[in-house]
C-alpha cells in the first residue's frame, strides 16, 4: 500500500475479493490496469484468503518487495537469483496449486484452483514442464471401489524445482463454505466396514464420515475432511476419546481456528 496512488478504500475492497486477477480488479474496482497489477501482486504475496487476515498481512507487508523476499527466504538463498521472477502470474498460480497436490492433479482441477481457463492452465503447465518444474504422467488412482488411469500433473521434484518453490509465495486458499454432497470417489475405499461411501450423504452423515476418515491412514483424505466437513461434525469429534489429545486434536483445533478467522 505504501507509495501507491490508489485510495485506501480500493485496497480494502480488493482484500475482500476472492478473484484477485488484475482483469477482475480492473472490472470490479474501476482502476487502471497498472494499478490492478500492483494490487494483485501485493495481495498474492500475503498468501492469505479473502478477508481480515489478508488485509492485516497487507498492512504489515514490507514496502520493499526485494526485502520482503529476503525476509521469506532461507539465509543461504540469494534474492537476486530468483528463478521464478520471470514466470507469469498464471504460471506461479499453477505451481502453487501443484505444491498443494503432491500426488498430482488433473488439468481441470489445476485450472479451477488457479482461477484460469483450461486452455490457459494447459499452456502454463506446458511451459513449466519445459523448464523442468512440472510433469504429466498416466497414473492409476483409487476411484470409487476400483481404480482409474488418468493423466495427472505434478511437480517434478528435482533440485531446480525445489529451489524455485522457496522463492514462490504461498497462494491463498479458496474459501468455500459449501458442504459437499458426497465423499469424493478417491476416498471411497476408506469406507470398507459398514455403510458404502456411495450411499452416504452430506451433511447428514458428516459425523460418521469424519470419524472414518480421521481414524484412517490417508493424510490427503484427512486434510479434505478438516477443510470441507461441517464444523459441527469436527467439534463433536473433538469432544470424544481419541480426538481429545495429541496430534489429531491439534489438527482439528487448527482447522476450526482457520475457519473462524476466514
Amino acid at each position: 500500500m505504501h507509495g501507491s496512488k490508489v485510495g485506501v478504500s480500493k485496497w480494502v475492497a480488493a482484500a475482500q475479493h476472492a478473484d484477485i486477477r488484475p482483469a477482475a480488479l480492473v472490472r470490479e474496482l474501476e482502476i487502471s490496469a497498472p494499478a490492478a497489477r500492483r494490487i494483485s501482486a501485493a495481495l498474492e504475496v500475503t498468501g492469505k484468503p479473502p478477508g481480515e487476515s489478508r488485509l492485516a498481512a497487507l498492512l504489515h507487508q514490507h514496502h520493499d518487495p526485494a526485502q520482503a523476499l529476503r525476509n521469506r527466504l532461507p539465509a543461504s538463498f540469494d534474492p537476486g537469483d530468483n528463478p521464478v521472477a520471470d514466470l507469469s502470474r498464471g504460471q506461479r498460480a499453477v505451481m502453487a496449486v501443484l505444491r498443494n497436490r503432491i500426488r498430482g492433479t488433473a488439468l481441470d482441477q489445476v485450472a479451477d484452483e488457479a482461477g484460469l481457463s483450461e486452455d490457459h492452465a494447459r499452456r502454463c503447465l506446458k511451459s513449466l514442464a519445459e523448464r523442468g518444474y512440472a510433469r504429466c504422467e498416466q497414473t492409476c488412482v483409487p476411484w470409487g471401489y476400483g481404480s482409474q488411469t488418468l493423466p495427472l500433473w505434478s511437480l517434478d521434484l528435482n533440485e531446480e524445482c525445489i529451489t524455485a518453490m522457496a522463492y514462490l509465495p504461498p497462494r491463498p486458499q479458496k474459501v468455500d463454505r459449501t458442504c459437499p454432497e458426497q465423499v469424493p470417489p478417491e476416498f471411497w475405499s476408506l469406507f470398507w466396514n459398514g455403510s458404502s461411501a456411495k450411499d452416504l450423504r452430506l451433511p447428514e452423515d458428516a459425523f460418521f464420515v469424519a470419524t472414518t476418515i480421521l481414524d484412517g491412514p490417508d493424510p490427503v483424505a484427512q486434510t479434505w475432511a478438516l477443510r470441507c466437513l461441517p464444523e459441527e461434525a469436527l467439534q463433536k469429534c473433538r469432544t470424544m476419546r481419541g480426538y481429545d489429545t495429541g496430534e489429531l486434536a491439534a489438527r482439528i483445533d487448527k482447522a476450526l481456528a482457520r475457519r473462524a478467522h476466514g
